[in-house]
């Protein structure tokens, strides 16, 4: 029996049911990070020549994650293990965060993660409908569907027009998920960390107007309660929150309450569970994470919950470049220290029971909450496909 089986307390009967049953299913990650998420010996130098230079933290992200790309598609051994964290995950697709916040750097993100998913291509697959990921299990590959999380690549509101054009644009790029606010107020918006809350402006009404247009799916996972409630109503298309936590279970500001959990379910949306252990309890593990979804579950029903690790951060991501981004962070993002997001704390996401590479336990765990395989294959992606579907095709 090994640490996670011993956490979990489960029989070996649960554990070989849970690993076969993610096996054959089709697991969803609704929002994955996308931060660089192995570094390299390179990458790591590159990063503390960019720290010592004073350069700013997001001009060092930008590089780093350019090199990340750089490294998987050119060197073999990154390669290879870029595949193996795939293949430990058991995970078929994830919807993974490719924004930087700006028109330009977004498309240029998504350029050069089209150009890895092209020269992987044997491995992955880019995934802009649901039956692209069920191809991609068939075919024995990895998808990934791309995501903003925020809507200031599209502008700042300024410009309507123009900027909901952004919206055909980033369409056409592949983009298939955009969250209306990350944490702070916006043009679109408030989010959950920001000072005082109001909701949807007229922008952001025009902005869902045209993602419902287009068949994007409307993300709510940062936004502020009111935000989420007047998305939901706004919507002519089910709304989602990719990536949250239950605030009745747990007193988080990022953690959706029961009547935002309940709205979006009655809209037939789709509700993931994420794994951050500091959002989840005081100090989190696998056994918090599906006490969430078992609350989820007995609150909207079964048909409406499923998994948004918001994985990402690698185990190995140089210490000097997490300290930069606990100082400056706040500043942008709007996490602030009581918030507890310190890189510093998120140590079981990245190491322990709540690890990326972990998922065939999440299912397991699943099995031993007493969940049919019905049930379950509803939950790690049934749920999330059947969302995607519906609003995208």
């Amino acid at each position: 029996m090994n640490e996670l089986e011993k956490i979990l307390g489960v029989t070996r009967d649960e554990v070989e049911r849970g690993l076969e049953l993610h096996r054959k299913s089709i697991v969803c990650d609704s929002l994955y990070a996308m931060y660089p998420d192995l570094f390299t010996e390179s990458m790591v130098k590159k990063a503390n020549e960019m720290l010592d230079t004073g350069k700013p933290l997001r001009e060092t992200e930008r590089e780093i994650a350019k090199m990340y790309v750089e490294e998987v598609v050119g060197d073999p051994k990154t390669r290879e293990e870029y595949v193996k964290r795939w293949r430990k995950s058991g995970v078929t697709s994830i919807s993974a965060s490719l924004d930087a916040y700006e028109l330009s750097p977004s498309v240029e993100n998504i350029s050069r993660y089209d150009l890895m998913i092209d020269k992987l291509r044997d491995v992955l697959t880019k995934a802009t409908c649901a039956e692209d990921i069920r191809r991609a299990k068939k075919e024995g590959k990895h998808s990934i569907l791309y995501n903003f999380q925020d809507t200031l690549p599209i502008g700042g509101g300024a410009d309507w027009e123009r900027e909901l054009d952004n919206l055909d644009l980033f369409y056409g790029l592949g983009v298939r998920i955009i969250q209306l606010t990350y944490n702070l107020r916006n043009f679109v918006g408030d989010g959950c960390t920001e000072r005082y809350e109001s909701g949807l402006t007229y922008f952001g009404i025009d902005v869902i107007e045209r993602m419902n247009k287009l068949g994007m799916i409307i993300d709510t996972s940062h936004c502020g309660r009111q935000t989420t409630l007047d998305a939901a109503e706004a919507s002519k298309t089910p709304v989602i929150a990719s990536h949250t936590g239950c605030r009745g279970l747990y007193d988080h500001p990022r953690n959706k309450t029961d009547e935002e959990l309940k709205v979006i379910a009655e809209k037939g949306g789709y509700v993931g569970i994420y794994a951050i252990d500091t959002f989840i309890a005081k100090e989190g593990n696998i056994k918090d994470f599906l006490d969430h979804i078992d609350y989820a579950v007995k609150l909207i029903g079964v048909d409406h919950v499923g998994i948004g690790t918001d994985a990402g951060i690698a185990p190995n991501t140089p210490r000097r470049l997490l300290e930069k981004w606990d100082k400056e962070e706040p500043r942008w993002s709007g996490f602030r220290p009581e918030h507890r997001v310190s890189t510093n704390m998120l140590v079981e996401c990245t190491t322990g029971s709540l690890a990326w590479t972990n998922w065939p336990y999440f299912t397991v765990g699943l099995v031993s909450r007493g969940y049919s395989d019905q049930e379950i294959q509803k939950i790690i992606g049934g749920n999330f496909l059947r969302t995607l579907e519906k609003v995208v095709g």
